[in-house]
């Protein structure tokens, strides 16, 4: 999985999960999830950004980006309704698997618009810049 990710994004990003999210993946067990299991214990771990113990990892997740995504992360996982909220939120790259391939999803409608909306705003303030 490490090596598809690498090629996929051609650069070496450094590769983070909750420590909700492990507790879940620990939760189903190596008989469930097999190899992920065993990479899983070699990413690093970053701390939950909510109070508290212990939360689903999707809600964790969720906690972790914010609205804006402020830590630019992608986000691995093939919990459709999880894609489907952060798809339509327009913030967060999210990648796949899909017939054992690893899979970039593609931007939504929400994240088409919100890079229109930034390009103006670059072209707009390059156009003032060189108006002084």
């Amino acid at each position: 999985m490490r090596e598809n990710f690498f090629k996929l994004v051609n650069d070496t990003p450094l590769l983070i999960m909750t420590k909700c999210v492990m507790r879940e993946l620990e939760l189903l067990g190596r008989g469930v999830i097999g190899k992920t299991f065993d990479e899983a214990k070699r990413v690093i771990k970053e701390s939950c950004k909510h109070p508290g113990g212990i939360l689903p990892a999707d809600e964790c997740i969720r906690n972790f980006i914010g609205k804006k995504n402020e830590p630019k992360v992608f986000v691995g996982t093939n919990d459709e309704d999880l894609r489907n909220d952060l798809r339509n939120s327009g913030t967060v790259p999210v990648f796949f698997f899909k017939y054992g391939m690893l899979v970039m999803d593609a931007p939504s409608e929400v994240s088409e618009e919100k890079h229109r909306i930034v390009r103006f705003k670059l072209s707009f303030t390059l156009m003032i810049r060189e108006s002084n």
